[in-house]
């Protein structure tokens, strides 16, 4: 999977959204381009490659790793096509 351009159809976004790259300077990690709402949600975007559609399709699941570094797992949302985060989900 690789990390897109994040930006969704304004509506589906609170007023007062902004988009940020999380990590950037960090060589450790990959850049993620974000949209980050007043509530603090962070929004990224990802495409998957052929292989990963592929494998999909055959039944294969989607695996999400967190690292926390030993503190308390952050609520997580794996979904699929954007939702109405105006709404605050």
């Amino acid at each position: 999977m690789e990390p897109v351009d994040p930006r969704i159809d304004p509506r589906l976004v609170p007023d007062g959204s902004r988009a940020a790259v999380v990590a950037e300077h960090q060589e450790d990690y990959v850049n993620l381009p974000s949209i980050i709402t007043p509530a603090g949600t962070v929004i990224s975007r990802w495409t998957l490659t052929d292989e990963e559609r592929r494998l999909i399709l055959e039944g294969e699941d989607i695996f999400l790793s967190c690292y926390t570094f030993g503190h308390p797992l952050q609520p997580v949302l794996l979904n699929v096509g954007p939702l109405d985060y105006s709404k605050d989900v």
